[in-house]
């Protein structure tokens, strides 16, 4: 059995062998052009791939993607029409060609194409080591790269689709491949700091510094987090605040969330979020499984009687168009955004009959799909947070709350929260209907002394969807709450209103253009002031740089009552910067802005800065922030004058870092802030020295290993797939970089450790000759390491004159058994030198049969 101790996909070395047969024909004709195509091929131990040709322009001109000298690596989206199938990483060379690997191609389209028919074309494409755009498309399937968007789209027709089930969305795709593992055991410390410097102001010079520190360490399944803030040297007050700690696990069979410690509730509806220290247990798709589409989801039937083409129209525009045979099929995964759906299918039979049927369904981003449910219950003592710490109190302190989808239409819900002094608990409903979304809450509450109070709030939702792809969308509220109602902890109950009332609405003009009204009155109780805010706003694109909007307002209220109105000019200038003017007739506030960003990742920076005066003084702020590979670099000054530009009252500058220290398996590194979780990236011992770039693009790099010898990707989300690509650009030719992509399925605040390269990165070339020391021509065999506890072991194949080339071995002992008639076997040597990537080992005699 093949061993993959190294998770290299089996796929690459059938490539290289089948490459290698390919060399050996070729050998048997032209012999000494033959020996270069077997060095050129043991060269690259690369799988299988399609070269896209350099795109162009309209006019037919040539479009500069990469403007260096070597090539660029890129991980970009795939799609089959408005359908996400998945990343590809993609290598831009300094031609402009794109080289894509062929075996992720078909892993997505596997999915799409029936099984048959991606069977056979699998079976031709991968023979080949590298295969042109024309040669792929001869299997039907049309593969275009938009430079604009830098997305991959494919060209299916019907009759290679799989049949049966009919998606329009494919955001719930099963995982293709394999996934890199994290750690047992990572942690990382993020440190943020921030030293101020105040010129003008009741506390002159240098201030006390300030850090802001989080971290985490994940052991196995469980994670250890916690954040606090230090300012040594702080006047009558505690150097160090210890803000919170907890233990989280997650356990992704029933999906949710333990976590004990210092919580971190979440609140529904009416509810407050309480200080709690304790137990909570919690389910949040957007945390667990952010991919899944968790809101309704179409679930129509329809029967063919005799086969027809199908057209599926969302929001008038066309999502999918297939031929199936007759039978029942189902409609799965609508791609719903909140507002009202179109759903209309055409049903056209071979002898030209067309039959129309719609399905129209308004859904809200807070509805559940039916089945679904979501939850979080949070117990434990009150812990309000104190000078040194949370203050741990012997007072007892409950929140929950329970959502579930009792229909794709309807969803409802429950909350409670439970002090020893207070109640409050809650019913909500959202449901989709027709003409729109209605949503509601409910809630009665109780406190000591007090008495008891409730509260309602209803809304409505609608969007209006218009030919050309505008919309139209319309807002509706209503708030009421008694004079006694509070949640918990709230001794005091303060209900200013009996009642609140509002809504809005927006209209598209075009594609220049669009206004919108918006207004609320609330109705004052007990001496509080009714008050009144209403808004008529526009907006206009005079081109792709210039736009205007404005808006005017009537207010009144316990401090104002008065006509105000705001103009804005927006300038763009470049793609990168860009300038506002802004005056504000409330206030007299006139504002003059600017703003721009170089770059992404390591070496870029952005700046800001803006100049405002009003009636009640000037001001004049900026902002800077530069992106290193150890971390983020900050400068700000904050100046606030009397009048016009007159008397200063305050000049503020502050100084601030970011960094992190990071640890996963055995390796330690330095980078930016984490996030979530992270993947500490490093050379192996063959490409010690060299500098890797990691997720390169043509706007940068998140990191490079250059500084300490690793580099920290800071950036990725748990439970999110994610593609991280590496690259070597001032390496040497012929440099193997393993698979130059690493495929992850973060766990929440896990850590990866990537070797770029392995040991499995020679090459040797050799002529295989029997004991008489005759060719052993055409014979087909394996290699497998000796004195190994795991050994690796590759097919291998030879040409008529003996002739093989074996990439991805490793320093050490080999041995070659054979499966020709004399079942020849040979053991080999590839010296430990790391100057050399192709031995060269010339006639190799081996034993026969014994």
């Amino acid at each position: 059995m093949r061993n993959s101790r190294l998770n290299k996909p089996s796929r690459r070395r059938t490539a290289a062998s089948l490459l290698a047969i390919a060399a050996a024909t070729c050998l048997t004709f032209t012999p000494v052009q033959a020996t270069e195509q077997v060095e050129d091929f043991a060269g690259g131990s690369q799988p299988t791939e399609i070269v896209l040709p350099a795109p162009q322009t309209s006019m037919g001109d040539g479009l500069e993607l990469n403007p260096t000298d070597r090539p660029i690596r890129l991980t970009i989206s795939a799609n089959d029409g408005p359908v996400l199938l998945g990343e590809v990483p993609v290598t831009v060379m300094p031609d402009d060609r794109l080289r894509i690997s062929t075996r992720r191609i078909l892993d997505l389209l596997a999915e799409s194409v029936d099984a048959d028919r991606l069977q056979a074309i699998s079976g031709a494409l991968l023979a080949r080591r590298e295969i042109s755009l024309d040669e792929f498309e001869r299997s039907g399937i049309g593969l275009r790269f938009d430079p604009r968007s830098l997305t991959l789209q494919f060209l299916i027709p019907s009759e290679l689709r799989a049949s049966r089930n009919l998606q329009v969305s494919a955001l719930d795709r099963g995982r293709v491949g394999d996934f890199l593992q994290p750690e047992n055991f990572s942690a990382y410390l993020n440190i943020r700091g921030a030293l101020d410097y105040v010129s003008d102001g009741p506390s002159t010079g240098f201030q006390e510094p300030t850090f802001f520190l989080d971290g985490a360490s994940r052991i196995g399944d469980v994670v250890i987090e916690g954040e606090a803030f230090w300012q040594p040297g702080a006047n009558g007050a505690a150097d160090f605040q210890r803000q919170g700690t907890r233990v989280v696990y997650d356990d992704l069979d029933n999906l949710f969330r333990l976590t004990a410690g210092d919580l971190q509730p979440v609140a529904r509806a009416f509810q407050v979020t309480p200080n709690i220290a304790g137990l909570s247990l919690a389910r949040s798709y957007s945390e667990l499984r952010p991919q899944q589409i968790i809101r309704p989801r179409g679930n129509r039937s329809f029967l063919l009687e005799r086969a027809a083409t199908v057209e599926v129209y969302v929001n008038g525009s066309l999502a999918r168009r297939v031929r199936l045979n007759p039978g029942n099929y189902n409609l799965n995964d609508f791609p719903y955004t909140q507002g009202a759906n179109d759903i209309r299918i055409n049903i056209i039979d071979d002898s030209g009959r067309q039959e129309t049927l719609r399905f129209n369904i308004f859904l809200d981003q807070t509805q559940l799909a039916k089945g679904l449910t979501e939850f979080g219950v949070y117990a434990g003592v009150q812990a309000p947070l104190g000078p040194t710490g949370p203050d741990y109190s012997n007072d007892l302190v409950f929140t929950g709350f329970v959502r579930h989808g009792i229909s794709d239409q309807l969803t409802l819900g429950g909350n409670l929260q439970l002090d020893e002094n207070s109640a409050m608990g809650g019913v909500e409903a959202v449901f989709g209907t027709a003409i729109g979304t209605f949503s509601s809450n409910l809630a009665a509450s109780h406190v000591d002394n007090v008495g008891e109070g409730w509260a309602g709030t209803v809304s409505f939702q609608r969007l209006f969807q218009r030919p050309q792809g505008y919309a139209d969308s319309l807002n509706l509220f209503v708030e009421t709450r008694s004079k006694k109602f509070a949640p918990i902890s709230f001794f005091l109950p303060v209900n200013p209103y009996e009642v609140e009332l509002g809504g809005g609405y927006s209209h598209a003009i075009n594609e220049r253009a669009y206004v919108g009204v918006d207004g609320r009155f609330s109705k004052g109780r007990n001496g509080f002031a009714d008050q009144h805010s209403y808004r008529l706003s526009s907006g206009y694109r005079v081109n792709d740089r210039i736009s205007f909007t404005a808006e005017a307002r009537y207010e009144k209220n316990l401090f104002r009552d008065e006509v105000s109105g705001m103009v804005s000019l927006n300038i763009r200038l470049g793609g990168f910067s860009s300038a506002r003017v802004q005056f504000d007739s409330r206030d007299n506030r006139a504002r003059a802005s600017f703003q721009t960003l170089t770059g992404q990742g390591v070496g870029s920076f952005n700046l800001s800065a803006d100049i405002e005066r009003s009636d009640f003084g000037s001001g004049f702020n900026f902002n800077g922030n530069y992106y290193s590979n150890v971390g983020e670099f900050g400068l700000s000054h904050f100046g606030d004058f009397a009048g016009d530009f007159g008397q200063s009252r305050s000049q503020r500058s502050t100084l601030r870092m970011a960094s992190s220290i990071a640890f996963a398996g055995d390796s330690l590194a330095i980078g930016r802030p984490i996030y979530d979780s992270f993947a500490i990236v490093k050379p192996h011992e063959k490409l010690k020295g060299e500098k890797i770039l990691i997720d390169p693009s043509v706007a940068g790099y998140v990191a490079d290993t250059a500084t300490f010898g690793a580099g920290v990707h800071p950036s990725l989300n748990s439970y999110s797939e994610r593609t991280v690509a590496v690259e070597a650009p001032e390496s040497s030719a012929g440099t193997d970089l393993d698979t130059g992509t690493f495929r992850v399925l973060p766990q929440y605040r896990s850590g990866y450790k990537m070797i770029v390269g392995s040991e499995y990165s020679m090459t040797a070339i050799g002529t295989l000759l029997n004991p008489d020391g005759e060719p052993v021509s055409l014979a087909i065999g394996k290699i497998t390491e000796v004195d190994k506890d795991n050994p690796m072991s590759y097919e291998i194949f030879t040409n008529r004159e003996g002739r093989f080339g074996i990439p991805g071995l490793a320093p050490g002992k080999w041995r070659l058994e054979m499966l020709d008639d004399d079942r020849s076997s040979a053991e080999i040597t590839i010296p430990d030198n790391p100057e050399v990537n192709i031995v060269r080992l010339g006639p190799i005699r081996t034993s026969g049969r014994q």
